[in-house]
C-alpha cells in the first residue's frame, strides 16, 4: 500500500501542476478577447450614429438646395441593399451563429408563400415609413425632425407591450411619459413655425403628422420583426436575419419605385440636377452618400445585434435624435429654442431610462443562464 502511494503521490502534483498553469496562461487572452468585442461594439455604434446623422443632414441639404423629390430620398433609403450582400456572403457562412436574446427552438421552417407574405408586409412597411419620413423632412427643420422621430423608441416599447414581448415596468412606463413629452413640446413650440419663411404652418402640420406615422410603422416593423422570429420562422441565425433584411429592403425598394413611377416624379429629375444650386455633380454624390450611409446604418446595427441584442441596438439608433439637432443648428443654423432644448434633455432622460432597463434584464437573463448552466453541470 505504501508503494501505491507513493507512486500516485507523483502523478497527483504532476496533474495539479497541469490544472493551475492553463488557467494562468488563458486570464490574459480572456480580458484580451473581453476588450476587443467591447472595442467592436463601440465602432458599430459610432457608425450607426454617425451614419444616420450624416444621411439625415445629406438628405436636408438636398431639399435646402433645390431638390424637391421626396419619392428619389425614399428610394436612397433602400436601393443600394445590394451592398448587404458582400458581407452577407463572408459572414453568414457558419448558420451556427446565434443571435443574442433570440434563441428560440428551432423548427420546421415555414412555407415559401409564408415567407413571401412575410417579406412583402415587411417591405411595405418599410417603403411607407421611408416615404412619410422624407416627406417630414421636407417639411420640418432637421433638428425638429430628428427629435420628433425619437418617438421610435416609444411606439416600440407600447406595441411590444401589446403584443406581449415585453413587461411593463416603472423604468419604462417613465421612458414612454418622457419620449412622449419630448414630441408634444416640439408639437407645441411655437417657435417651429417662425423657424423658415418657407414653410406655412399646414406645411409644419404635415411635416409632424408624417414623421409621427412614420415612426410608429418603424416601431411595429421592430416589435412584428421580432414576433415573426418568435412564432412563425423560430430561427435566430444570422443568415436567417440578414435574408429578413435584404428581402424586405428589396420589396420596399420596389413598393418606392412604383410610386416614383405611377406619380410621374421622374420625370423633373433631370430639370432637378440641372437647376440644383451645388451643381450636377454635388447632386448626384449626395444621393449616392446618403444610399452608402443607410446601408452602412443597417449592416453595424446587425452588428450590434449579434454582439449585445436587438433591443441595445434600437436604443443605440434612438440616441441618435440628440446629435442632429446640435450638427442642425451648425450646418443649417436651426433655431435653437429653449423648448427645444428641453425636449433634446427629456428624450436622452427618456433613452438612458430604457437602456438601463435593458441593462438589469440583460444581467437578470444572463443570470438564469449562468443558473441554469450550473445545475446542468452539478
Amino acid at each position: 500500500m505504501t508503494d501505491v502511494q507513493e507512486e500516485t503521490d507523483p502523478k497527483t502534483k504532476k496533474m495539479d501542476a497541469l490544472i493551475i498553469i492553463p488557467a494562468e496562461s488563458l486570464t490574459t487572452p480572456n480580458s484580451v478577447n473581453k476588450y476587443t468585442k467591447w472595442l467592436e461594439i463601440g465602432i458599430y455604434a459610432l457608425i450607426v450614429l454617425v451614419s444616420q446623422s450624416v444621411a439625415t443632414i445629406l438628405g436636408k441639404l438636398y431639399y435646402n438646395k433645390g431638390g424637391k423629390s421626396t419619392w428619389l430620398i425614399s428610394l436612397t433609403e433602400t436601393i443600394a441593399f445590394p451592398i448587404l450582400l458582400i458581407p452577407m456572403t463572408f459572414n453568414c457562412t457558419n448558420n451556427s451563429n446565434k443571435i443574442p436574446n433570440l434563441e428560440y427552438h428551432d423548427s420546421k421552417s415555414p412555407s415559401l408563400m409564408t415567407k413571401l407574405f412575410i417579406y412583402v408586409f415587411l417591405g411595405f412597411l418599410v417603403g411607407g415609413g421611408c416615404g412619410l419620413f422624407s416627406i417630414g423632412l421636407l417639411h420640418l427643420p432637421a433638428s425638429t425632425f430628428s427629435l420628433i422621430s425619437s418617438s421610435q423608441l416609444a411606439f416600440n416599447v407600447l406595441f411590444s407591450l401589446f403584443m406581449k414581448l415585453e413587461k411593463i415596468t416603472p423604468l419604462i412606463a417613465n421612458s414612454i411619459a418622457l419620449v412622449t413629452i419630448s414630441s408634444l413640446l416640439l408639437a407645441l413650440d411655437s417657435s417651429n413655425k417662425a423657424s423658415s419663411s418657407s414653410l406655412s404652418n399646414h406645411h409644419n402640420a404635415i411635416g409632424f403628422i408624417c414623421t409621427l406615422i412614420a415612426s410608429a410603422l418603424f416601431g411595429l416593423l421592430f416589435s412584428l420583426t421580432e414576433l415573426l422570429f418568435r412564432k412563425i420562422l423560430k430561427k435566430s441565425t444570422l443568415r436567417e436575419f440578414m435574408d429578413v433584411i435584404i428581402c424586405q429592403s428589396f420589396f420596399a425598394t420596389c413598393i418606392i419605385l412604383i410610386g416614383l413611377f405611377a406619380s410621374k416624379n421622374w420625370r423633373n429629375l433631370k430639370t432637378e440636377m440641372n437647376n440644383f444650386e451645388l451643381g450636377r455633380l454635388a447632386y448626384v454624390m449626395i444621393l449616392i452618400w446618403i444610399s452608402v450611409c443607410w446601408q452602412l446604418y443597417t449592416y453595424c446595427l446587425l452588428g450590434l445585434i449579434m454582439k449585445v441584442s436587438a433591443v441595445f441596438a434600437n436604443v443605440i439608433t434612438t440616441l441618435g435624435a440628440p446629435l442632429i439637432p446640435i450638427m442642425s443648428v451648425i450646418i443649417f443654423n436651426d433655431k435653437m429654442s429653449g423648448v427645444k432644448a428641453i425636449s433634446i434633455v427629456l428624450a436622452i432622460w427618456g433613452f438612458s431610462s430604457y437602456a438601463y432597463q435593458q441593462y438589469l434584464d440583460e444581467l437578470n437573463h444572463k443570470g438564469d443562464r449562468n443558473g441554469i448552466e450550473n445545475e446542468s453541470t452539478d
